[in-house]
């Protein structure tokens, strides 16, 4: 297993691959254990495949509380990263918090970033879906014992923490006003922005809106997916990320 110290913290990262670099970014509740059906996808196309675990997740250093602006942090240990690995530009994938990172390190990082896949982003805050989202994930998935299990198998120890750390930041009246549209303006790369049309906590409307914003954007609708479209329909996933890739970031 491979660790690296981003900003005073132990991360664990995985590679697979050679070629140009993709980094791919799991959400709130994931790991790298997510990216198990598109990394090798990805390596196999002839790209170098980078995933880690950021902190507080899988088998990175626990972290007990998220502050207002964790994203941002997230963004810098993402940067972090990439120099700690050698990598001077990359193609970013993420989903959900994933996504929003990709999208603030492109803004931030614009030399860095040569392009980015973003699956169910959010930049701003949606009070109305985000409290309907929550409520039937308390009342579905997180009952669920199937999910409650890969928690485990992909935090291990720390998977209770993982759901508690995302529940008390979003559901928090401090976090309501939390909102990033202004990024937007500075992101110049390619970039593919995918929502599922059954997402339970962000609108379709949402994507669309970063999409609209970007000057090289697509937007993709997959209207049977949810929140999670990389492991709901993988294989068409893959196939359109890869159709997105080799256009713009070819292996």
């Amino acid at each position: 297993m491979s660790f690296l110290n981003l900003n005073g913290r132990r991360v664990y990262y995985q590679t697979s691959g050679h070629g140009p670099p993709v980094i791919l970014l799991h959400n709130a509740t994931g790991s790298t254990r997510d990216w198990r059906f598109l990394a090798p996808r990805l390596a196999a196309a002839g790209y170098q495949v980078i995933a880690y675990d950021r902190p507080g997740f899988g088998r990175s250093q626990p972290v007990a509380h998220w502050p207002l602006d964790y994203l941002h942090r997230d963004r810098d240990d993402l940067i972090a990263l990439m120099d700690a690995l050698g990598v001077d530009k990359a193609a970013l994938i993420g989903n959900s918090d994933g996504a929003t990172i990709c999208l603030l390190a492109a803004a931030a990082h614009p030399a860095r970033v040569a392009a980015v896949v973003a699956e169910s982003p959010h930049l701003w805050y949606e009070r109305e879906s985000l409290a309907r989202g929550f409520r039937r994930f308390q009342e579905t998935l997180g009952q669920a014992p199937r999910f409650i299990k890969s928690l485990q198998r992909a935090h291990g120890d720390q998977a209770e923490e993982v759901i508690r750390r995302w529940r008390e930041r979003w559901l928090d009246p401090a976090f309501f006003d939390w909102d990033n549209r202004e990024a937007l303006s500075h992101i110049r790369c390619p970039a593919l922005i995918i929502h599922g049309g059954k997402d339970p906590f962000f609108p379709v409307s949402h994507s669309r809106a970063i999409a609209d914003a970007l000057p090289r954007s697509r937007f993709l609708l997959l209207p049977q997916a949810g929140h999670t479209p990389h492991l709901e329909i993988p294989d068409d996933y893959a196939r359109q990320v890869l159709d997105f890739l080799t256009q713009v970031w070819p292996a």
